[in-house]
């Protein structure tokens, strides 16, 4: 799961082509994820252009149905003649017509055409599972970009209170150095540190509104459509939730992705193949029949008499049998039986994905929740620190070094805090969607 969580991940539960078009009505006020997700199933190109792809594969299935009716032609053919009689006496010319329809079916082609119907309605199953997959994808991209969105947005938070506090903190060293307490290399020192965490803020709003860009190209936004997003409190206790077991996790993946389905239908299909190619050793029986009449000006009989006379009617089976076909059908079949192989290894190679994959995610998930408690306790030892240090330094009891070196740890004990905490809440939500559970904040 690693290059696909890295690739903003995938998989979720898709919704109904009905919900997906009543959400394609309406923007909401306040983007929540779950109207988020909800938008982008509706809106994404690439959703709309496998849902064409399944409308395709239906058509195909109505052909292969439709393959076992006779088929039935009219033919009319009218055609003019001019000929010299024999006798020299002059020309004649004349006019006929022929009228017939035409009808054939197939009795029997070792089970050709049946086998044909039941693999594209596998085909469009699998592209149905194809767009599910798609949807999930999609899902999964939009839970990364909001999540990054909430993450931003603490850390302009986090960034304003360290611009706050640096403010205050220069303002004291001015007072310190006009009343000759510090130096006047210890208040360059703090100005410095004032101009490091004003361009921190500027650096993370910017980063808060790249986030937010990334999350409307996702929702197929125009460049003129601005949103609002709403940000939820997260509390410990959504962080430190209680993580399920990866064999429960993986069991029920295993029985509810589409990509797993779809493996699965890929290896069925490829054995019906192996039948449509079987059916190239066996007889082929087919039936036909015809039935026409003509007229044609040459003769004096009126024109129903003439159709009726020449009325004519034929039927007809034919019989194919394969005797020698340059080792056609023998080829088919063994090309064939690889493909059915070469399906069971790719499913076989889905389920071990999907294991490694769920791994990954408990394994992360678990460790961000360790590291979440870790520097969430040296975040509240580092304040500590910072606040004596900052009090000291107040007092004319600490240099500026201390003061910033204190300072940086706080911060940086801060950061990997918050890190750890959407780190957690991410790969928690992961495990959600392998259990089938809705993606939701």
């Amino acid at each position: 799961m690693k290059l696909r969580i890295s690739k903003l991940f995938i998989l979720l539960i898709s919704l109904s082509a009905l919900q997906a078009e009543a959400f394609c009505q309406e923007k909401p006020a306040v983007w929540n994820l779950r109207s988020c997700i909800n938008y982008a199933l509706a809106n994404n190109i690439q959703v709309k252009k496998m849902q064409l792809g399944v409308k395709s594969s239906e058509a195909d299935y109505d052909q292969a149905k439709a393959s076992l009716w006779p088929g039935l032609n009219a033919g009319i053919s009218q055609s003019f003649s001019n000929k010299s009689s024999i006798n020299g006496s002059g020309e004649s010319a004349s006019l006929s017509g022929g009228y017939s329809l035409q009808s054939d079916v197939t009795l029997f082609d070792g089970y050709k055409l049946r086998n044909t119907i039941r693999q594209q309605e596998m085909m469009v199953k699998s592209n149905q599972l194809s767009v599910a997959e798609s949807e999930n994808s999609i899902q999964l991209a939009v839970t990364s970009a909001y999540l990054q969105i909430l993450y931003a947005r603490e850390s302009v938070i986090d960034a304003e209170n360290t611009l706050k506090s640096s403010e205050a903190q220069l303002e004291r060293a001015k007072i310190l150095y006009d009343a000759g307490s510090i130096a006047r290399s210890n208040l360059a020192q703090v100005q410095s540190q004032y101009g490091n965490d004003k361009y921190s803020l500027v650096v993370a709003r910017n980063n808060l509104n790249q986030q937010i860009l990334s999350l409307k190209q996702l929702l197929e936004l125009d460049i003129s459509q601005e949103i609002e997003i709403y940000f939820p409190e997260i509390g410990d206790d959504q962080v430190l939730k209680l993580i399920p077991s990866k064999e429960e996790v993986y069991n029920t993946a295993l029985k509810n992705l589409p990509e797993v389905a779809n493996s699965q239908l890929n290896v069925d299909i490829a054995r019906k193949n192996a039948e449509i190619a079987k059916a190239g050793l066996y007889p082929s029986l087919s039936l036909s029949a015809s039935a026409g009449t003509g007229n044609s000006t040459a003769y004096s009989d009126g024109f129903v008499t003439q159709l009726g006379n020449n009325f004519y009617q034929n039927a007809g089976l034919s019989l194919s049998i394969p005797i020698f076909n340059k080792k056609q059908a023998r080829s088919a079949i063994a090309k064939a039986q690889i493909a059915t192989e070469t399906a069971q290894l790719g499913l076989a190679e889905t389920e071990k994905n999907l294991l490694k994959e769920i791994e990954t995610v408990y394994l992360d998930a678990v460790s961000a929740q360790s590291r979440f408690q870790a520097a969430n306790e040296q975040k509240e030892y580092a304040l500590t620190s910072y606040t004596l240090v900052e009090d000291q330094f107040n007092l004319g009891m600490k240099n500026t070094v201390d003061l910033i070196t204190a300072k940086t740890t706080y911060l940086q004990a801060q950061q990997e805090c918050l890190q750890a905490k959407y780190a957690a809440i991410l790969n928690y939500k992961l495990l959600d969607f392998y259990q089938q559970k809705e993606i939701e904040l």
